[in-house]
């Protein structure tokens, strides 16, 4: 706070803050020229407009600028942007392929496996997210084959129950756990994973939280909630997540695309 008495104070304080929401202005406006925003045809007076608009609301204007741009990462072959092929074991496959209905660009992760049960494809991207901080998870998926069955990639959320790795385990969301029925074949299908259903593929606890305790699925119930799991594991870290096509799940063929992780959502392309 400027205390009376100091006049010249108060001025140095004024032109600093002027001088502040001036920079603001200019990054906002560095920011609106790469979303093309009409906002850059500002005349001068309009822009000593701006000059009068407070600077939490100019920094407010930036912080969602920048989240907006931020929302979608393209994902490529060449360039993986931290997705890897993980735990992908013989007789599975990971590879990007041309679809032209995909809901994303013209492009789709497709998962295969072959008849052999032991066979298994994934592709995973590791994070380092409290449990609790966790908004927003959701995918599309297409099933190709089988037709008329449970066929569909799962979204694992890889978790530290205490924050440790001797808690760790996956979190599993399954469509066909989700809806009436089964997955709609050569459909794209969008699944909003947050406010799903999922078993856990250990049995684990936080040895210092009795509440926080979850019991393998082995595919199937129990079921937790994403709200439930952060009520009762506050310590919860993710440490990963993605898409999987498990063991036992022989002569897959189905595709994924627009994976969101907590408001990053990702675009499966076979090129930039």
């Amino acid at each position: 706070m400027v205390q009376e008495g100091f006049p010249g104070l108060a001025s140095r304080a004024a032109t600093t803050g002027h001088c502040v929401k001036a920079r603001l202005l200019q990054t906002l406006a560095e920011s609106l020229h790469t979303a093309g925003h009409p906002l850059l045809e500002t005349s001068k007076l309009q822009m000593k407009k701006l000059l009068a608009i407070p600077l939490a609301i100019i920094a407010a204007i930036l912080i969602a600028s920048a989240a907006s741009a931020s929302s979608t990462v393209t994902v490529t072959p060449a360039n993986p942007q931290g997705w890897s092929t993980s735990d992908t074991r013989t007789g599975g496959a990971v590879n990007f392929i041309a679809d032209a209905t995909a809901p994303g660009g013209t492009g789709a992760l497709q998962l295969t496996t072959t008849d052999d049960n032991a066979a298994k494809a994934q592709y995973l991207h590791a994070a380092n997210v409290a449990l609790a901080d966790v908004s927003e998870l959701s995918y599309q998926t297409k099933q190709n084959a089988p037709a008329a069955s449970v066929a569909d990639p799962s979204y694992q959320v890889a978790v530290e129950l205490d924050g440790t790795a001797a808690t760790f385990t996956n979190l599993v969301f399954e469509p066909y756990w989700n809806t009436t029925g089964n997955p709609t074949n050569g459909v794209w299908q969008t699944w909003n994973v947050a406010a799903g259903n999922f078993w856990s593929s250990g049995t684990k606890a936080d040895p210092n939280n009795a509440a926080c305790t979850v019991s393998s699925g082995a595919g199937g119930p129990p079921f937790y909630t994403l709200a439930q799991l952060q009520t009762d594991c506050p310590n919860a870290v993710v440490v990963g997540f993605g898409v999987n096509v498990g063991t036992y799940n022989a002569g897959y063929d189905v595709e994924t695309d627009l994976v969101d992780f907590n408001g990053t959502t990702y675009d499966f392309e076979q090129n930039p």
